[in-house]
């Protein structure tokens, strides 16, 4: 049962309690715990009787006593153990020197913080009481229990989340995965914001997304105080990775650019009827254009076609099929 907890948007420090919870199984393997202590005192007082008057005893009498204090001690490392990975703070050495009832005190609040139990009532503080506390620091964004309510242990109860740096994850188009580069720049600008976060790509994936033929690419980037996130998780928004800078470069309409079966072109004007088709090497593409870089590279065309340069082609692979060139 839940007994207290956080709240949404609490900021929270690593080991600081989110809930406290009452299980029944915590308070049986605290119980299992001391009654393994005491078993194994028990053997080990005997152990040392029987090795006393070793004379006096048959030897198989001190072999038994020896096994059965092995086997005491092995029972009480697990229960230790079973406590230790409940997140509680038990070892054998902190009880060994305690008498029964300040063993029995001291794990009945074993793992609550003294904040925690000044804020509780006393005869609520039971040895079923289990602390969960915060693995880093953050800020609540998910709870799915009220004080009071039956939890399940395969129920996410609560979502902590570390704000002050998030992951921008962008999905780049196949075609230009073999220009994206560690160390990139990266800008992205949330929906609906006009503020941009800058970064740089720190992680490519080693394979294509096989449902959006995409390649994945993170960046990191520092984000406000926990309190005041200027970003937020599972925002969508618009990413640019610069793969380059260049002082100028000749841009052309997408549907300008034709392969004509062995070469890229793009189709100039030359008269009021004639055409003729100008060799490129497409390089960046940004919307609905292209960088292309011009053969030679210090005459780039005035003027190209846009949307009729695919008949142009046509009609060049016409003449080429017709003159047995194809």
């Amino acid at each position: 049962m839940l007994f207290r907890s956080k709240h949404l948007g609490d900021v929270v420090r690593k080991g600081e309690v989110l809930l406290v919870i009452d299980s029944q199984e915590v308070g049986r393997l605290k119980a299992e715990f001391l009654n393994a202590l005491v078993t194994f005192e028990s053997r080990r007082e005997q152990l040392a009787i029987l090795e006393e008057v070793q004379g006096a005893v048959m030897g198989r009498q001190v072999r038994e006593a020896r096994a059965a204090l092995r086997e005491a001690r092995i029972h009480l490392v697990n229960d230790e153990q079973a406590l230790v990975n409940l997140g509680l703070p038990v070892a054998i050495a902190d009880y060994e020197s305690l008498d029964d009832e300040q063993r029995a005190e001291k794990i009945r609040s074993v793992g609550l913080p003294a904040g925690v139990l000044a804020n509780m009532d006393g005869d609520l503080v039971t040895s079923n009481l289990l602390p969960l506390a915060a693995p880093f620091d953050g800020v609540v964004v998910g709870r799915d229990a009220v004080v009071g309510e039956v939890v399940e242990a395969a129920k996410p109860i609560f979502e902590v989340a570390d704000v002050t740096r998030m992951i921008i994850s962008l999905k780049v188009d196949k075609e230009d995965a073999d220009k994206v580069a560690i160390g990139q720049p990266v800008r992205f600008r949330p929906d609906g914001s006009d503020e941009e976060f800058q970064s740089r790509v720190s992680w490519i994936a080693t394979e294509v997304d096989q449902a959006t033929r995409t390649l994945q690419v993170r960046a990191e980037v520092d984000n406000l105080s926990p309190a005041r996130a200027g970003l937020r998780a599972h925002t969508f928004g618009s990413g640019r990775i610069e793969i380059d800078r260049r002082g100028t470069a000749v841009v052309v309409p997408r549907r300008s650019v034709q392969w004509d079966g062995s070469r890229w072109v793009v189709f100039v004007p030359e008269g009021e009827t004639a055409f003729s088709a100008r060799e490129v090497r497409p390089g960046i593409r940004e919307g609905d254009v292209v960088e292309v870089v011009c053969d030679p590279p210090d005459l780039p065309p005035d003027h190209v076609v846009g949307s009729g340069s695919h008949v142009l082609k046509s009609q060049v692979l016409l003449e080429r099929m017709e003159s047995g060139d194809l």
